[in-house]
Formats: C-alpha cells, structure tokens, sequence
C-alpha cells in the first residue's frame, strides 16, 4: 500500500494563477448588489478558470447547507484550496440562497478565515458577511479552521472510499472482497451518482462545473488506487489543506515565548535528528536524553500525546511540540479529532511543518545549509528547492543544529541520571492518567526508593514469557534492554539529590 501511496501522492506543481482573495469577492458583491449565485459562478470561472475544475460532491453533510444524493454539496477548492466556497443545488434544501467560503490568510500571520455570501432573490441583493460569523464558530472552532476527514475514508462525499465509484455496469470484478453489507452501500453510491450525472449537464449552478475526462464516474475514479491524481478530489483536497494547515501551526508555534530558543531544536525532532547522528556524538545525544527528563518533569508523568490517540510513536518532536503548546487535536481538521492514523493529519501536517520551519529558520539564517533527504513517501527532496550546491546530508545537518543547542539551557533534568529513549514506551501507558499501574518514571528519587518496582521492571521486559513480557504489542531489542539496565543500575547505585553516580555497569539477565 505504501509503495502505491508513493506514487498517488507526487505534489502537483505551482500554479501560475493565485486564488481568489476576500477582498476581490467583497468588490465583486458591492458592485454586483443583485447578482444571484449563478452569476457568482460565472464571475469565478473569468477570475480564475481552474477554480471551477478542482471540486468534490457532499451527498451527505453535518453542514448547514444541506445536501443530498442528486443534489449534493458542492466544495470547489481550486488548484490551491486558498479560496474554497461550497453551494447547493434544490431549492428546498436549507441553504440553498448561501455560498459559504473559507479564505486562507497570510497576513499579518497564516490563519483561515470564513466568509458567507448570502442572495435573496425576492429582494434582488446579496450580501457579504464580516469576518467569521458566529454561527461558523460552533462547529469551525475558534480560531477558525476548515472541517474534513482524512486518508482514504471521506464520510458522506462521493468517492467516499479513496475516491471510488466503482463501475457496477461494466466492471466484472466489481465488489471482490466486499461483505455484502458493503457491497450494498458502494452499490447505491454507483446509482446515486449516476443519478446525479444524468442532471448535472442542464443544472444551472453544476453545470458551471469543470469535470475532467478520462472516468465514467468524474471527477472520481471507478477503481481505488488510480493513479491518476486528475481523479482523486478528496485526497488532493486533503494534502492542500494539510499543507496550508502546517503554516498555520508554524504561526502558533511562533507566538510561544520559548519558539526562538528552541526552533533549531524543534527543526531536529522533525527531521528525526535522534536517528540520525551517531551514538559517539554524545553531548548531541544528550540534548534529546535533556527533552525527555524536561517533558516529564514538566507534564508530572501524564504523556497527553499518546493519552490523545497517539500509539506506539511517542517521540521528541512530539515532547517539544507539546512544550510549545501543540497537541494532537491542532494537527487533525476532524469536527470530532478522535485518535492518531498514519495518513491522517499528522502525516501530512508534520513534514509540510518541518518545511516551513527550515524556510523561516533559513529566512533569518542564510547560511544555514541546503541538505539533501527522503520524505515521508521515499521521494528524495533538497531543501531548499533547486540548491546545487553545499549540500549537507541529514546527518550532517543534524549535528549542525544541535551543536547550536548545546550548552543554552533551559531543558533542566530533574535529577543527573538520563532517562533512556526506551522508556518512552512504559511512559506512554504507566503515566498518572494512563491505563497501566502508575509508574513514577518522571521522579527519580521517588522510584529509586521503591527497590521492589525496580526489580519487577528488571524481570518483565527481561522475561521471554509473553503472557508477561513488558511492553506487550513489542520486543525490546538488547541495545534496548541493556539501556534499560544501565538506567536502573545507575539509578540504584546514585544519590540523585548529590548527583554522584557508580561507575559500575549492570549485566542484563
């Protein structure tokens, strides 16, 4: 699957044309008073001919504009998502005299911002709202932001199931693998859109739509997988508003007192920097061993990140992430941001964050060093784009940017034993609000007095009995293991209030 996500998800290119603007659709319904909707969409295809081309169809929607089957929500998203506005089609649906839009803002800061447009044909005017009426706060959140799913399941759109409407006339194979019960939904999906289809032509507002050829079901695929991204709205639309989401994280990151201090530091993380250098460069390794001891004395043993959805990947960019004032729920666009997936907002978010900080970092810092890498899909990237020259390897750079951490502060320990990377792992269940029995990890003196837990720790993640192994959905390996020991030996042969520790080493069992 991954090896065909590589694949789907190549970045298209840069568009010449730019989105349209707030200020340019608050003119345009100004000098246009009696306009309706259609008139509207005739204005968007002169302004901006691709903005009609990329879109996606609700049949279902928690929306105030409502939506069916044969008439769905449209979102029109554009080739940058920047500008997206959605309409409706019967006139008995509720919202139906309603255009509703979200802008993306970068001045004074990356931010949204929702706008509605509202027609009255009785009186013969519209409206412009003002910035982020109230009634888009209740389910937008405040500040705002856009509202959809993530990878490959879209609730209540068309091409709901990674942008298939599967060919049920002429497909053969159609419905392999499917229980019967799914095979019903996909089914009356196929027909309702076929529906749909048959009107859409003399329609007077989707008929201003652009569908692109090359499916029976466009602007969707009649098979999932297709490569051919022309053919999947809903996962373009997802990575174009990902990656304008990322900016707007970057903008709250900013605002946090401690951002320029620890940016450089936060840059590493992202670039996972703690699997790149080497195990010699240890006052680099310490930085990172400095992370955790400072989450934990911070957080008071509670892990939020793995207590949000976050399992099994608890890692220092999400301990200084937290730190500096993002939690799970920022990277997701759910309404309802329930657990971590590995195509859902992070994946996305995340990288595109990691690009936008190196580009501001290196705004300020010219001589910060191009670098060469592999992304998340495997694909080799240079940042910044187009650099020939001077390239450092990941490696490199990370000792770069850490070298400059060294020796700053601000990441106080609570005591002079490293908490090894190992015990991220336990921490994420035996924290104070987790699931397993509380485990005092974040207080060294404290569990070092308990010689008891220590050697149970010792006997269950050294046992090769699986009923009792620690943790449980993994193996440690010996380096893991050996890491482990040495902590706990230390800790059992150290005063952490005078800071002195044995220089014996322990044996693993």
């Amino acid at each position: 699957m991954r090896l065909q996500i590589v694949v789907i998800c190549l970045f298209l290119s840069s568009f010449a044309l730019s989105a349209i603007e707030v200020e340019q659709v608050e003119a345009w319904s100004t000098t246009h008073p009696s306009a309706q909707i259609e008139e509207f969409l005739e204005w968007v295809k002169i302004k901006d001919p691709s903005q009609l081309s990329w879109f996606t169809l609700m049949r279902k929607t928690e929306s105030s504009q409502e939506a069916t089957p044969t008439d769905p929500r449209a979102i029109v998203f554009g080739p940058t998502a920047k500008f997206i506005f959605t309409f409706n089609g019967a006139p008995t649906s509720k919202g139906y005299q309603e255009i509703e839009m979200i802008f993306f803002r970068e001045i004074p800061q990356a931010r949204w911002e929702m706008r509605k447009l509202s027609f009255s044909p009785q009186d013969k005017k519209n409206s412009f709202s003002g910035p982020n009426p109230s009634q888009c706060l209740s389910c937008h959140q405040n500040p705002v932001r856009p509202i959809w799913s993530q990878y490959d399941i879209w609730k209540g759109a068309y091409g709901e199931n990674d942008d298939a409407i599967p060919d049920f006339d002429n497909d053969k194979y159609v419905g392999g693998g499917l229980t019967e019960e799914h095979l019903i939904v996909r089914k009356k999906e196929w027909i309702d859109f076929r529906e749909f289809l048959k009107k859409k032509d003399s329609h007077s507002r989707y008929s201003k739509l652009e569908f692109p050829e090359g499916s029976p079901v466009s602007p969707y695929s009649p098979s999932g997988r297709n490569f051919n991204y022309r053919l999947r709205p809903n996962l373009k639309l997802t990575e174009s508003l990902m990656s304008l989401h990322a900016k707007t994280l970057l903008s709250k990151l900013k605002e946090h007192p401690e951002f320029n201090k620890e940016k450089r530091l936060l840059l590493a993380s992202l670039l996972r920097c703690e699997d790149q250098i080497d195990a010699k460069n240890s006052a680099e390794k310490n930085v990172f061993t400095e992370l955790e001891v400072r989450f934990l004395k911070y957080d008071k043993g509670t892990v939020p990140w793995n207590h949000k959805g976050y399992t099994g990947d608890i890692s220092h960019r999400h301990y200084l992430l937290y730190l500096l004032g993002l939690e799970h729920s920022d990277f997701s666009l759910e309404r309802r941001p329930t657990k971590w997936s590995y195509f859902g907002g992070e994946l996305y978010s995340e990288e595109n964050l990691m690009m936008d900080l190196y580009a501001s970092i290196k705004k300020e810092d010219p001589k910060l060093p191009a670098f060469h890498y592999y992304d998340q899909y495997s694909r080799e990237v240079t940042l910044p784009e187009g650099a020939t020259e001077d390239l450092r390897t990941l490696p490199e750079l990370c000792l770069e940017l850490l070298q400059s951490r060294i020796g700053q502060g601000g990441t106080e320990a609570s005591g002079p034993i490293p908490l090894k990377s190992s015990f991220a792992t336990c921490v994420g269940c035996h924290h104070k609000n987790g699931e397993a029995p509380y485990l005092p990890f974040e207080d060294p003196e404290r569990l070092k007095d308990d010689k008891t837990i220590i050697e149970l720790i010792k006997n269950r993640i050294g046992t090769a009995d699986p009923n009792l192994r620690m943790p449980p959905l993994r193996t440690l390996s010996e380096k893991e293991r050996q890491g482990i020991y040495d902590w706990l030996f230390s800790l059992l042969n150290s005063s952490v209030s005078k800071g002195t520790t044995s220089n014996k080493s322990a044996t693993m069992p």
